[in-house]
């Protein structure tokens, strides 16, 4: 029997989540290697003349970034599908 494939997810869902997997992989990056003093005042976690480190921020995030690209990884795949019999 022929098999059609098709689309796990619509593209839409699958660029979302690999735009946001990258989003929340620059905000690890800047969590981990910023102090808070040095973070864009527009993130959470900004303390203006503060040396701390937010690293459970920046853990976070990085697990975020993991699971949003995992998704688009997964949703990106096709699966195959048997047509209907028709007996």
């Amino acid at each position: 029997m022929p098999q059609s494939t098709t689309r796990n997810a619509p593209t839409a869902v699958i660029v979302a989540l690999a735009v946001l997997g990258l989003i929340f992989a620059v905000a690890a990056v800047l969590y981990l290697t910023k102090t808070a003093g040095a973070l864009p005042s527009f993130l959470p976690g900004h303390q203006a003349g503060s040396t701390h480190h937010h690293t459970k921020h920046g853990v976070v995030a990085l697990g975020l970034a993991v699971l949003s690209l995992a998704g688009a990884w997964l949703l990106s795949g096709k699966r195959a599908t048997t047509p209907a019999s028709t007996t």
